[in-house]
């Protein structure tokens, strides 16, 4: 019973703020241990109700499933924008989400 209060916090954690780490989440959710958070991460990604996002080679974040949208990474300041891009111009494919890096408008004047 404890592990759906967790899974129900992480959720509507990530339903609020946009892309967070485990760490992250484990430091909103401080009465769970950090495997507690790790393992309830990995389940609620087995259920598709939230999705990793691949920041860089070194950081992984993770959202809500249900809130649909790409992402800008600047390469400069590590600026993480929502975007969207029409899915439909790449033919034949099912796709989930684009990440497009660069510079962001700020880093960029």
């Amino acid at each position: 019973m404890r592990t759906n209060i967790y899974k129900n916090q992480i959720v509507n954690l990530l339903k609020k703020k946009h892309l967070l780490t485990i760490a992250q989440i484990h430091k909103a959710i401080p009465n769970a241990d950090y495997s507690t958070v790790f393992r309830n991460v990995e389940q609620l990604l087995k259920n598709s109700v939230i999705k990793r996002v691949l920041v860089d080679s070194k950081s992984i974040a993770y959202e809500s499933a249900s809130e649909s949208h790409d992402h800008f990474i600047c390469n400069d300041c590590g600026k993480i924008e929502s975007i969207q891009i029409p899915h439909n111009l790449i033919e034949g494919r099912k796709i989930d989400d684009i990440t497009v890096r660069g510079s962001c408008v700020d880093c960029n004047k």
